[in-house]
């Protein structure tokens, strides 16, 4: 099942190499199929920003229905009561600049969850740090690769050429870093597809489990690193207004859906993600892992951009990345820009191009989290 997983990420990444210019039609349907989907979804739009509601009473209703409608109430009524634990499984002092320790914690009954915890070795016992939580995308050994913890030597320079180690930057850079295994992604944590009938996709097997349960792949995830914050949190050698989120692809959609959705979360920068949910002629852009029922009935990601304002929100996209369009992204960041600016916070929110595809750009990233942390 492995091998074949990996193999349809291996075609996913050929498709963003061999992607069409920007400047074509990103997508193009039979004009009946076209005008089927115009129709149906055209959906109200519920809690879409307007500038004559009141923001802040607008933002707690759209956060209350939000995580109703992506089933994150119905997981935390189910597990009322319930208590995570953390286990320590190993740990290790890497070229004598940081600690970097394994652990799991168990988010609901059975289901265990991995990650790496980064810190720096040479702190003064005083100091605040900042946080970096990052969960990853679709990679099997997506949080060791942001960890830096790397399986062989070809998985170590295929993720230092694409500077996809974000959590060991940071902790080299003077911070604490997470970095999680996202659930249903991490090879630690698939839903198996036994008879591949959901395409050999076990990301899709979640996503249908999760459905006819009332809940979706992203209220899991939200809600591991929401129990990842509390038992972080607890350190007091972390500055709780200096947290900061980053992930990309599939992680950048986690990152936007949290910061949405937690207010603890201070600096968002979900990368190559944050886009409209379909295009303006119907193309959805996420993984169906990523699908919330109804969701265009709520609003769209321009709505989860207001949720995360008054806070600070860098969106980066590359501009060869074939799966998204330049026309969708700008679209819906310039409908974030506007609230930002109806609240008088423009300098908060920025939306840039990377020069390349599908990875993190740390040379936009990083100049943007180091002002927010100096303000």
């Amino acid at each position: 099942m492995y091998k074949v997983y990996l193999l349809s990420i291996n075609l996913l990444c050929l498709s963003i190499t061999l992607s069409p210019s920007q400047s074509n039609p990103f997508v193009e349907y039979p004009d009946k199929t076209s005008k089927y989907l115009k129709r149906i979804q055209n959906g109200k739009a519920k809690y879409k920003y307007n500038t004559n509601n009141n923001f802040n009473q607008w933002q707690a209703e759209a956060r209350k229905e939000l995580s109703k409608i992506i089933g994150l109430d119905k997981i935390s009524k189910e597990l009322q009561g319930f208590k995570p634990s953390v286990i320590k499984i190993k740990e290790a002092t890497i070229d004598d600049k940081y600690i970097r320790t394994l652990y799991h914690i168990e988010t609901e009954p059975g289901i265990k969850v991995h990650f790496y915890r980064l810190v720096p070795k040479n702190r003064l016992p005083i100091d605040k740090l900042p946080l970096l939580l990052s969960p990853h995308g679709h990679d099997l050994n997506g949080f060791h690769s942001y960890a830096g913890a790397y399986i062989n030597k070809a998985h170590r320079d295929k993720i230092i050429g694409r500077k996809g180690n974000i959590a060991e930057q940071a902790v080299l850079k003077g911070m604490i870093a997470i970095a999680p295994a996202t659930r249903g992604l991490a090879k630690e944590t698939l839903v198996p597809d036994p008879k591949g009938r959901h395409g050999n996709r076990p990301c899709r097997a979640q996503l249908m489990h999760c459905l006819i349960s009332g809940r979706t792949p992203t209220a899991e995830r939200v809600w591991d690193m929401q129990k990842l914050l509390d038992w972080a949190l607890a350190d007091t050698r972390i500055d709780q207004e200096k947290i900061i989120m980053t992930g990309n692809s599939g992680g950048g959609v986690l990152t936007a859906y949290t910061s949405a959705l937690d207010e603890r979360i201070k600096i968002s920068l979900p990368s190559c993600s944050f886009t409209s949910i379909t295009s303006t002629n119907g193309y959805i852009f996420h993984c169906d892992c990523c699908a919330i029922p109804s969701i265009k009935e709520w609003g769209d990601f321009s709505e989860l951009g207001g949720l995360i304002a008054p806070r600070r929100l860098l969106i980066v996209h590359g501009i060869k990345d074939g799966l998204h369009n330049k026309i969708d992204v700008e679209r819906t960041s310039n409908a974030i820009k506007a609230i930002y600016s109806d609240l008088k916070i423009s300098d908060r929110m920025s939306m840039t191009w990377g020069n390349s595809g599908h990875q993190f750009y740390p040379k936009i990233m990083w100049p943007f989290i180091e002002k927010a942390l100096r303000q």
